[in-house]
């Protein structure tokens, strides 16, 4: 579990890098998403707002994210940094796959969604139960 926080860190940065080719893919390919009717354009952009969420999500969890000592709690925040660590590589799939899409599903981005929400809760969970078992 030592190497989670370091995952994360790097799983934010890749992010981070997506996020910033995925503007340019944006500007350079379809000219900045100008001429694009607004169903595209809206998945287009909320999808690279996500995937720059997504991986400052990461990127937090890695600088400040810390594991219990209790055995049962540290096994649940792995599971909750897996559900986070998901995300990016989620949302990535989603911007390719689903920017496009006409009826506007965007299963990719839901998921990634619904686990950091978890992931979050889980973490927060742990982290107060963590602090409960310490002594003052």
């Amino acid at each position: 579990m030592k190497h989670i926080p370091t995952l994360h860190i790097v799983v934010g940065l890749l992010g981070v890098t997506a996020f910033l080719l995925s503007g340019q893919y944006m500007d350079l390919v379809h000219e900045h998403l100008a001429n694009m009717p607004d169903g595209p354009r809206m998945l287009y952009r909320s999808s690279h707002i996500y995937l720059l969420w997504s991986s400052l999500l990461n990127l937090v969890l890695g600088c400040y994210g810390r594991f219990s000592e209790r055995r049962t709690l540290s096994v649940i925040q792995g599971a909750a940094s897996l559900a986070v660590l998901v995300g990016p590589v989620l949302l990535v799939a989603s911007f390719l796959r689903e920017s496009q899409a006409v009826d506007l599903e965007r299963p990719n981005a839901r998921l990634a969604v619904y686990l950091a929400f978890a992931g979050v809760l889980f973490h927060t969970a742990c982290a107060d139960l963590s602090r409960a078992g310490r002594k003052p």
